[in-house]
């Protein structure tokens, strides 16, 4: 066992420590290396780069299908308005009436209705809609004093408008006579109103006055009114809106299908596991904000703080990805594009309208927060067990040099092995051979030529070999080890191990000792060692 002085040293750090110390600074250099490597690499930014591939895959794909689905509705919209328009205009022309006198025959309402039923429900059934509607520019009772803000219609609802070749759909009478809905079959909603209920600016008089005057096709005329609950209805949708007008330009009403705010979820929910409150919005922008009150949304994340009113003011940030803020506090990271709901040269065309998958802010952060510190965990274990292998390291590798160290210290070069280490076993023959040019110690007083070790020795001259009883004598005249090698022919190696042999049988632990009985020896004989 090595004394702790040769680790601790008593002049500054011993071998091993300071060789442990060298491979901390290599490893240090190698992580500090590795960690610039990740940093300009943007290992450390992957949660980032992640989210951006998933926010940029969801938006193309979801954008597209918005696009395509609210484009279709648009086409089937235009084509509805035609075939009402011209039935509409078939039956007054039937009783003789032109489309400017159907307010004052408010009897002919409910038989243009029940006639306009089949047309709403083979649209129902033909696209994927929450509803279709009619209103009509009149109502069934004018001397009410309602009767400014009521017009006669029909609205049907599928309440399963995501089921793909369903036989018998789901529909739902939610405004027109009722008298109509016992006649076709259909259940009346809970939220059944004779009318509807309008009120300047909104779907109903927006799509009118755009008309009224207007040169444009119908297919340019037609109207998405944002995110809004009609007046008594249960949740929020958006309804296109076409203008019916007849053959001579009057405008006899609107219709038009819904997209509910359930039916929008179920369409265009983003799909992941990773960030579970992503969701889409699709809103009117202005500037560089989104509407937020007149939004609609989709995914497993409520934004309800979102739905009660403000706007979402846009700021790009570094990565491709957007910051939203909210005037309610809240922040949003994600990306949106604008989304043509209208042609070029529609009537509203002016109306931008942008689709946007955002998460919390907050779930970003903490994923790729949650992402780096797993990444700095391997990192650290890697450190450690690199720490762990250049102690272990640096001690096997001292361990040859200590010992041999201590065995110079000790004395004991004559009796060292080799180390396989070039420089070390280069020292200690070295020292070895300096051995015999130094002059034996005469100050040793319990050796004497009358003692008992001295007599021994001389007796045990007797027990050598020829072969080691030449190199003694050799020896006794004074040669070096080195000399006696090149004498007799011999490799130092051969002189080693005679030398090993010698001081055994002589009892004798090194080379001062040997010559000090040599000097002994020639003392008593009171002459030099003889050739």
């Amino acid at each position: 066992m090595l004394k702790p002085t040769l680790f601790l040293g008593k002049n500054g750090l011993s071998l091993q420590r300071r060789s442990f110390t060298f491979f901390l600074l290599f490893l240090s250099a190698v992580m500090l290396g590795l960690l610039l490597i990740l940093f300009s690499t943007g290992a450390f930014s992957v949660g980032v780069n992640e989210c951006h591939l998933f926010l940029r895959n969801e938006l193309k794909h979801i954008a597209g299908d918005v696009a395509r689905e609210f484009g279709v509705l648009s086409v089937e919209g235009v084509a509805l308005a035609k075939r009402l328009t011209e039935q509409i205009e078939s039956r007054l022309q039937a009783d003789g009436l032109s489309p400017s006198q159907l307010k004052n025959h408010p009897h002919l309402l409910e038989p243009i209705l029940s006639e306009s039923v089949e047309l709403l429900v083979a649209a129902l059934e033909k696209n994927k809609s929450s509803g279709a509607f009619l209103v009509l520019d009149a109502t069934v009772n004018p001397a009410l004093d309602t009767a400014e803000t009521s017009r006669a219609g029909l609205f049907l609802k599928n309440m399963e408008p995501n089921v793909i070749n369903l036989a018998f759909p789901a529909i739902r009478f939610l405004r027109g006579p009722a008298s109509i809905a016992r006649q076709k079959h259909l259940h009346l909603l809970p939220q059944w109103q004779m009318e509807f209920q309008v009120e300047p600016g909104d779907f109903f008089f927006t799509t009118i006055n755009a008309a009224k005057g207007s040169d444009l096709p119908l297919s340019r005329l037609y109207y998405w009114n944002p995110s809004s609950t009609l007046a008594g209805n249960y949740e929020k949708a958006m309804l296109l809106c076409v203008p019916l007008i007849t053959s001579d330009g009057f405008i006899v009403g609107v219709c038009g299908f819904e997209v509910s705010a359930m039916l929008f979820k179920l369409q265009n929910t983003p799909a992941n596991s990773t960030y579970t409150r992503a969701f889409t919005m699709l809103a009117p922008v202005q500037g560089n904000a989104l509407d937020a009150s007149k939004a609609m949304y989709a995914g497993n994340y409520s934004a309800i703080p979102l739905q009660s009113g403000g706007t979402l003011s846009i700021k790009a940030l570094d990565k491709g990805i957007s910051s939203y803020s909210a005037s309610n506090g809240s922040a949003y990271s994600g990306l949106h594009q604008k989304i043509n709901i209208y042609p070029k040269d529609a009537a509203f065309s002016g109306d931008e309208w942008v689709l946007a998958i955002l998460i919390p802010e907050r779930d970003l952060v903490v994923n790729i927060r949650e992402q780096n510190r797993r990444f700095l965990i391997l990192l650290l274990m890697l450190l450690i067990f690199s720490v762990g292998a250049a102690s272990l390291i640096s001690r096997r590798q001292m361990a040859p040099v200590v010992g041999a160290l201590q065995m110079v210290k000790n004395g004991q070069v004559s009796t060292y092995e080799k180390t396989n280490i070039q420089e070390i076993d280069d020292l200690i023959a070295f020292l070895a051979a300096r051995d015999t040019s130094d002059s034996p110690s005469l100050g040793t007083e319990e050796v004497t030529i009358n003692s008992t070790l001295f007599q021994n020795f001389v007796k045990n001259i007797e027990t050598l070999s020829p072969a080691e009883r030449a190199v003694f004598n050799l020896y006794m005249k004074g040669y070096t080890a080195k000399e006696i090698a090149e004498i007799l022919c011999l490799s130092i190696n051969t002189i080693k191990t005679h030398n090993k042999r010698i001081y055994a049988k002589l009892n004798v632990t090194s080379r001062k000792e040997l010559l000090l009985y040599v000097q002994l020896i020639q003392e008593q004989e009171g002459a030099a060692p003889q050739e």
